[in-house]
C-alpha cells in the first residue's frame, strides 16, 4: 500500500486523476441485527463511528452481506429489503 486515502478526500475531489497502484481507500461494514426479525449491513468510510455508518451508509447486497457475515446468514432472521 502506497497511500492511505480517506474517504472524504475522495467525495471531496470527485474523481482524483492522481491514483496511483497501491493506493487504499479504507473501508468499514456494519451488520444491524433490526427489532423484526432481520437483519442488514451498511458500508461506509472507516473514519465513520459504527452507528453513523448504520445510519447513513450503504447497504449491501444480501449476496455479499451472507458472505461477511455467514452467521447471520444461517439464523432464522431475513436480511432487510
Amino acid at each position: 500500500m502506497s497511500r492511505k486515502i480517506g474517504y472524504a478526500v475522495w467525495e471531496a475531489a470527485g474523481t482524483p486523476v492522481d491514483l496511483r497502484p497501491g493506493d487504499a481507500f479504507p473501508m468499514k461494514v456494519v451488520a444491524v441485527v433490526g427489532f423484526a426479525n432481520d437483519w442488514v449491513v451498511y458500508q461506509g468510510p472507516s473514519d465513520w463511528t459504527d452507528a453513523k455508518v448504520a445510519s447513513y451508509g450503504d447497504k449491501l447486497l444480501r449476496e455479499t452481506a451472507k458472505l461477511l457475515f455467514p452467521g447471520l446468514a444461517r439464523s432464522d432472521r431475513y436480511y432487510r429489503s
